[in-house]
């Protein structure tokens, strides 16, 4: 446990250079430790930062656990984190997210997947993303159930009228 601690205060370290302002300084940091590692880069154009840790559970389950995030200086931004977990039993999780925006526009996706130990899967992902300049959205979902996929999107103008998605 202590290690995992270690990994999300590695995580957040990093997830805060990459948001914090920029600076005329450039240059760069790299770490690594017994179970993952960190680096971060600052220049010109923005900071960017990512982090990576691996954990093994007392019950044998493995979990690996990234995170990187940027912003530049015109103001754009985005990170995106994820988690990682296979068991003994050979079950895996996974949950995933990542987000961005700037002058044109913004977007999110997450999603989640699951398999089971006797292999039967299921999972979802979610994704918005917006223009800047006419306001106009898409709100998708995707998921995964059963075997079957299935798929919903919607696009809007910024007054909520539903338009073709193109």
């Amino acid at each position: 446990m202590k290690n995992l601690r270690t990994t999300l205060t590695a995580l957040t370290a990093v997830a805060a250079l990459a948001f914090a302002s920029t600076a005329d300084a450039s240059g760069g940091i790299r770490a690594r430790g017994q179970n993952g590692s960190v680096g971060a880069v600052a220049g010109q154009r923005g900071v960017a930062g990512r982090a990576a840790g691996t954990t093994t559970a007392a019950d044998g389950t493995v979990t690996r656990t990234s995170a990187s995030g940027f912003r530049g200086t015109n103001g754009s931004r985005g990170a995106r984190a994820s988690t990682t977990s296979v068991s003994p039993d050979g079950a895996v999780t996974r949950s995933a997210g990542a987000a961005t925006s700037g002058a044109r526009g913004s977007a999110s996706s997450q999603g989640s997947f699951t398999r089971s130990a006797d292999g039967t899967a299921s999972g979802s992902r979610s994704t918005n993303a917006t223009n800047a300049v006419t306001g106009n959205s898409y709100s998708g979902s995707t998921t995964l159930s059963d075997g079957a996929v299935s798929h919903t999107g919607t696009c809007t103008t910024a007054a909520g009228d539903t338009i073709a998605c193109r």
